[in-house]
């Protein structure tokens, strides 16, 4: 399972399970960015948030089986409603600080269900933590991913070096959609 599901990130592991055929449930937070991402995913089941009984639609979206891991660049309330998701044995990922509310999970949780809590940096973990074989295999399936998916990767505005400002703002803006990139 992962939220902001419909995130460029979020549709890129998207587009990763179903290259390798795992099975995912993706989060969001509206119907509105769930139908979206049905449309552009028909066959990965989606779950809103918006919704009071979201976590029971995560576990009918599963069908039985065990979610045995989470993906979250949220964080705070979140990442601790996922780990109640989780099957024992389950780990959560924690890869972004989104929420501003500390992620607060009672150690009862983690014990009982013998749960892992890892939080990694995608953008300069990965090179440092992986082999130079995995580097290149993980670069061939992106490579890949992004030649047969390209109208995955929307584009939300292109800015020039000169207004690096307006990209960050940009790119942290509520409700945008798309990638913003930077040239030079």
């Amino acid at each position: 399972m992962q939220t902001a599901a419909g995130s460029s990130v979020g549709r890129l592991m998207t587009g990763v399970s179903r290259f390798h055929n795992f099975g995912l449930i993706n989060v969001v937070r509206s119907e509105r960015g769930a139908a979206e991402l049905r449309k552009r995913f028909p066959d990965v089941r989606v779950v809103a948030t918006e919704h009071p009984g979201w976590t029971d639609d995560v576990r009918k979206a599963a069908d039985g089986r065990p979610v045995s891991v989470a993906l979250d660049p949220i964080g705070g309330e979140m990442s601790r409603s996922l780990m109640e998701l989780l099957a024992p044995g389950g780990k959560l990922v924690s890869y972004g600080m989104i929420a501003e509310e500390p992620l607060s999970v009672h150690a009862s949780t983690l014990v009982s269900k013998s749960l892992t809590v890892c939080g990694k940096n995608i953008i300069s973990g990965w090179p440092a933590e992986s082999s130079p074989e995995r580097r290149s295999s993980d670069i061939a399936t992106a490579k890949q991913i992004a030649l047969t998916l390209t109208e995955q990767f929307d584009v939300a505005a292109t800015y020039g070096l000169d207004d690096l400002a307006g990209a960050v703002e940009h790119a942290v803006r509520p409700g945008k959609v798309g990638t913003v990139l930077i040239r030079p």
